[in-house]
């Protein structure tokens, strides 16, 4: 029985790095990207581009809505393939947990990044599970609404998150966002 619960215990890791991919933003390095600091890249020569819009999203979240404790660990991905190693699928954005966030080579863009740290302040200000409880109006709505998007950037299933999120800040504040949510 102990060796079992010892093979387990050293198969455990491996088994969840073929099984669960999202698991892999934890050592992100060796799933093949190259990372200073807290970004990730899958094309060294884009750091520097990478490590702007992760400066200018925290810069604008921290104006729009309020700091994060940190600059969430993010994966800028140059190819799909890269994106869908990480567990990505067709979405334009994924924010894993609160362990990181991926991006596809077509997110690169300011109010994505945006999008995705506004999950990560979600889930540092409700916690993982009530962020995940929470109604898809507000989990949904507050990124899409806050971050700003060109209308046609705005996909039909979330307009009308936006449009709820919207009358519901404008009820209770911005200023009063975190401690409303704990009443949703």
């Amino acid at each position: 029985m102990r060796r079992f619960a010892v093979a387990v215990l050293v198969a455990a890791p491996a088994l969840a790095w073929a099984t669960f991919k999202p698991v892999r933003i934890l050592a992100p390095t060796l799933n093949g990207v190259t990372c200073v600091a807290r970004v990730c890249v899958e094309d060294p020569s884009r750091l520097d581009s990478a490590r702007r819009l992760q400066l200018q999203a925290m810069a604008a979240v921290g104006r729009k809505l309020g700091a994060l404790r940190q600059a969430p660990l993010t994966v800028f991905c140059s190819t799909r393939r890269c994106y869908r190693s990480f567990g990505g699928g067709k979405e334009r954005g994924a924010t894993l947990f609160d362990w990181g966030v991926i991006l596809p080579p077509e997110s690169w863009v300011a109010h994505i990044v945006e999008h995705e740290y506004i999950h990560m302040l979600q889930a540092q200000h409700l916690g993982l599970h009530a962020r995940e409880r929470s109604p898809a109006w507000f989990k949904e709505g507050m990124p899409f609404f806050i971050s700003d998007p060109p209308a046609h950037d705005v996909p039909g299933y979330a307009r009308p998150y936006v449009a709820r999120y919207r009358a519901w800040e404008r009820r209770v504040g911005r200023e009063n966002v975190w401690r409303a949510s704990g009443e949703l």
